[in-house]
């Protein structure tokens, strides 16, 4: 409740003034189709929805525009999850769960696809690993150590990671993740990138922005969010709701512009004032839900189920998604150079 009401006055506060471009045709979208590059940028644009809003100095024409410096050099400051949460710690009706460390371990994927795709699709860009990140004094300064859940060194899924699960027994509580060696920016249950991201300005987390983006040069950090769930076919007793059979992938993404950066551009262009907060230059979001078949016989409740109903469409349809979402960030990052 309290979780709620917090972002509800969290959003009011900064919807104000949204411009927001492109996306809302999911439905275009086939999820047994290989895209080609071609195809994928063709898509993006249906796909995904690009959104700002205007800086409290300035505009971000004026400060982004050539002849001023582009946004080139960015890297991934927070990667946040969010994979069929639980909440109470109790399984519901939705079949099949993962443990704290298999939501770790699929999160750690998701960044690698990020990270994989970012090198392949938008060479343009200077893109500097996570992994480089996470060696700056600055990194290790702002939030909490995220917790190792896994404990070994492995990076594929196993049984004791997603299994079905019958409602009613318990499972992790754990809702927002990073990968191991990461720092968790999140507030109680409140995502690190609902606080600092998004089309607003921000005094969340600013320093650890601008820390990071001095010492690792960055023109920008990127800040992602990946919420993942799957449901099992039922009626809710309570409410008489009809849930589908279905898998629902949505993705968000801002480019953040450190304080330091946006004090020199607006001197640039002499404006006296020097708001102190970060600017989004741009953010992004994408959804999709594809069906699913989860409804199997006792003796199909198994791992290799698993694999062939939910993770191999799970894995290649967010690998789609995160694809058309860094092809518009560099559509836009472009018009900045």
């Amino acid at each position: 409740m309290i979780r709620a009401l917090f972002l509800s006055l969290l959003i009011a506060s900064c919807s104000t003034g949204v411009t927001s471009r492109g996306g809302k045709k999911s439905y275009v979208y086939e999820a047994g189709r290989a895209y080609d590059s071609t195809s994928l940028r063709d898509l993006a644009p249906k796909m995904v929805s690009s959104a700002f809003r205007e800086p409290p100095v300035g505009t971000l024409s004026e400060l982004f525009s050539p002849p001023r410096p582009g946004i080139k050099r960015i890297g991934i400051g927070v990667f946040e999850t969010r994979i069929q949460p639980t909440y109470e710690g109790l399984a519901g009706n939705n079949a099949v769960y993962l443990s704290a460390a298999g939501k770790q371990l699929l999160t750690e994927s998701f960044l690698t696809i990020w990270e994989e795709s970012l090198r392949a699709l938008a060479s343009d860009l200077d893109f500097v690993p996570t992994e480089k990140l996470r060696l700056t004094p600055a990194y290790g300064s702002y939030g909490l150590k995220q917790e190792d859940f896994v404990l070994t060194p492995r990076s594929a899924l196993a049984p004791d990671d997603i299994f079905f699960l019958e409602r009613g027994r318990k499972t992790t509580s754990t809702v927002t993740l990073n990968p191991r060696g990461s720092r968790d920016l999140s507030f109680l249950l409140v995502p690190g990138y609902e606080l600092m991201a998004g089309p607003k300005w921000s005094e969340h987390n600013k320093h650890f922005v601008n820390d990071l983006s001095k010492e690792a040069q960055l023109d920008a950090v990127v800040v992602a969010l990946s919420d993942v769930s799957w449901t099992r076919a039922h009626t809710d007793k309570h409410s008489g709701e009809v849930y589908p059979e279905e898998l629902k992938l949505r993705l968000r993404a801002s480019i953040l512009v450190p304080l330091h950066s946006y004090h020199a551009r607006l001197a640039e262009v002499g404006k006296r004032e020097t708001p102190n907060v970060t600017l989004c230059y741009r953010s992004y979001e994408a959804e999709v839900r594809l069906p699913v078949d989860l409804a199997v016989e006792e003796s199909q409740r198994t791992f290799e189920t698993i694999e062939e109903r939910l993770l191999g469409q799970m894995v290649k349809s967010y690998k789609d998604l995160a694809q058309l979402m860094i092809l518009r960030m560099q559509s836009d990052l472009e018009k900045t150079r």
